[in-house]
């Protein structure tokens, strides 16, 4: 183990992914509530679309800077504060009752949660040996698919009887609780993490798999929470929803993501990762496709299907970039690789679906989209010839 810890390092693992979920659910509940806020706020889908894009901006912003917090303040503290300043613009979103205000808030609420994932996996990477890190990756990632699941959810249970500001303030309470939670029994790693100094960068953006790694990201994060950022204003515009149908639809379609999720990181640790995420996203970019032009039972069947095999894509990345490039760089690879990534996949791409919406071809920007993510499959060729790095020292 790289670290004494009080605490057993199941149950830390599973204490990070239930603080990945408040950071997660925190970001994705927007789309069930965007047509709702829309309405309140009299606002174009373009408009909304924006809201997108002040997240992404915010996340990348954090996310470059991660690496000089956790040198600071080390990783348990990072998290802490990640979950302490995402309660905070929760409440500022709350509070909100412009586009302006809204717009603000996002953007604090990219920076508050940025800061989170790459102390988390320079966590988990010292907690598990590297033979374990695809199931333990694995099951970190099932916080994302339970957000997903939940966030429609309860907004199709809530709306009706409460606000959608006040949907923000219980998330802004129960990110203030897990971040008292975390500075009380998270425990520390070996290594505090490191600045992304030039000489690091040098070395992580000179190789090819890395440049490739950032790439591959973008088109995961479009194929999830892009797609999931759009589509219940999707079902609502083009196929004539009601909102509440809408999201229960959304939602439950996301349930079986919480066991192919795992299923990602045993297939990781079977089959490779570079196979897994190559097939992963030949199957999701054609499962987007046939969703952005299908109707009827054939629309219903890709909802269900593409966010199942979807959510397979992250697991098996998690663990090549834990590995790329040598110890001194690895604690800020994924600082490096996920804002870039996250811009792309989690705020462009869902604004430009948008505003293509605000011109009647909704349907078009999902079949972009979906070619988009398909293109990642041939990207296999050049991971091909690389390979991360395991970590030989058992931790």
């Amino acid at each position: 183990m790289g670290f004494s810890s009080k605490a057993s390092p199941v149950l830390l693992l599973l204490l990070l992914t239930f603080i990945f979920y408040l950071n997660f659910v925190s970001r994705v509940i927007l789309a069930p509530l965007l047509p709702e806020i829309e309405t309140r706020l009299l606002i174009s889908h373009g408009q909304a679309g924006t809201l997108f894009l002040c997240l992404s901006v915010g996340y990348f912003v954090s996310l470059i800077s991660s690496g000089f917090i956790a040198a600071r303040l080390g990783q348990k503290r990072t998290i802490s504060l990640s979950m302490l300043a995402s309660g905070v613009s929760l409440g500022v979103i709350s509070a909100s009752s412009t586009l302006l205000l809204l717009q603000v808030g996002y953007l604090l609420l990219g920076l508050g949660t940025g800061i989170y994932l790459p102390a988390a996996v320079t966590t988990i990477t010292e907690l598990y040996q590297p033979n374990r890190l695809g199931r333990a990756f694995g099951i970190h990632e099932i916080a994302p698919n339970l957000a997903f699941l939940s966030a429609p959810l309860f907004a199709a249970w809530l709306l009706p009887v409460m606000h959608w500001q006040q949907l923000f303030q219980l998330l802004a309470g129960a990110a203030v609780c897990a971040a008292i939670i975390y500075s009380l029994i998270g425990q520390e790693t070996r290594f505090k993490g490191s600045p992304p100094d030039i000489a690091s960068c040098r070395e992580l953006l000179s190789r090819q798999d890395f440049q490739v790694m950032i790439i591959l990201f973008g088109m995961g994060i479009s194929a999830t929470h892009g797609v999931f950022s759009v589509l219940p204003m999707f079902l609502v515009t083009v196929h004539g929803m009601e909102e509440q149908a809408a999201n229960m639809l959304v939602g439950l379609s996301r349930s079986t993501t919480l066991v192919t999720a795992f299923l990602g990181g045993w297939l990781a640790d079977r089959f490779g990762s570079h196979k897994t995420m190559a097939m992963v996203l030949l199957l999701t970019g054609l499962f987007t496709i046939l969703l952005g032009c299908s109707s009827g039972r054939m629309l219903m069947i890709w909802i269900w299907l593409q966010p199942l095999v979807a959510v397979c894509f992250f697991a098996p990345a998690f663990s090549v970039i834990s590995q790329i490039g040598s110890p001194r760089v690895r604690t800020i690879a994924v600082s490096l690789a996920i804002p870039a990534a996250f811009v792309l996949g989690g705020g462009i791409i869902p604004a430009l679906i948008t505003r293509l919406a605000d011109i009647d071809q909704f349907s078009l920007g999902m079949v972009l989209n979906g070619v988009f993510i398909t293109a990642g499959s041939l990207l296999f060729r050049v991971m091909k010839s690389t390979s991360p790095s395991p970590e030989k020292t058992k931790l």
